[in-house]
């Protein structure tokens, strides 16, 4: 999981490159920072992989 202000193509084909499982990468806001909706966000991703989540 990456969270970053500046996701980039380049990004995205680094991590797909180096993680053979599912990765989320998602833009935070750098003006708002961290939300509630980024959060629920990642909580979604999580509870949407095998044998992944939070308990």
């Amino acid at each position: 999981m990456w969270l970053d202000d500046e996701t980039t193509d380049a990004d995205r084909r680094w991590v797909a490159a180096h993680h053979p499982r599912p990765a989320l990468l998602r833009r935070v806001d750098p003006y708002r920072g961290l939300t509630g909706a980024d959060v629920a966000a990642v909580r979604q991703w999580l509870d949407c992989q095998p044998g992944e989540g939070l308990a």
